[in-house]
């Protein structure tokens, strides 16, 4: 990566700690190198419905503080422990689907995985790849499971 100043548009990587996230996040690693840009690593959060939660507050399992301490950890994975100065992170509360689409307003690429931690619900709720796909204001990378993980999904 140059040291010069990066004037072309960011990467964009959601992630939410699943093995899928974790493989689009490789990839926004490597399509930002080879585009010698910045790479904005973005996890969505939300608030707690539980009512155990509103009785008992813990402060460093609040869900902004877990969604960063994963991405923290995501990140940390990819490249170790010190992070190059063109990754950016950011824990943003909201939809995952509307948190990645805003990320993206002035991106270069969004990059998702096919699947994340709600597998199992979105046939039901609906997949924020796919609402990436058709509502992201630019291209859009979903990088599918590897190998035969996908068939048996």
């Amino acid at each position: 990566m140059q040291t010069g100043k990066i004037v072309s548009p960011p990467i964009v990587c959601g992630v939410d700690g699943s093995d899928e996230s974790r493989r689009a996040l490789h990839e926004a690693a490597t399509l930002a190198r080879a585009l010698d840009t910045r790479l904005d690593v973005v996890m969505a959060w939300q608030h707690s419905t539980s009512m155990y939660d509103a009785y008992f507050p813990s402060p460093e399992q609040s869900p902004k503080v877990v969604a960063y301490s994963t991405l923290q950890e995501l990140v940390t994975a990819e490249f170790g422990q010190t992070i190059p100065d063109w990754v950016r992170l950011r824990a943003e509360s909201g939809h995952a689907g509307s948190v990645l689409v805003d990320a993206a307003r002035d991106a270069a690429m969004l990059v998702v995985g096919s699947r994340g931690l709600s597998g199992l619900a979105s046939p039901f709720l609906g997949s924020v790849s796919l609402y990436c796909a058709t509502q992201a204001p630019c291209p859009v990378l979903v990088v599918r499971p590897q190998g035969g993980d996908a068939h048996r999904r």
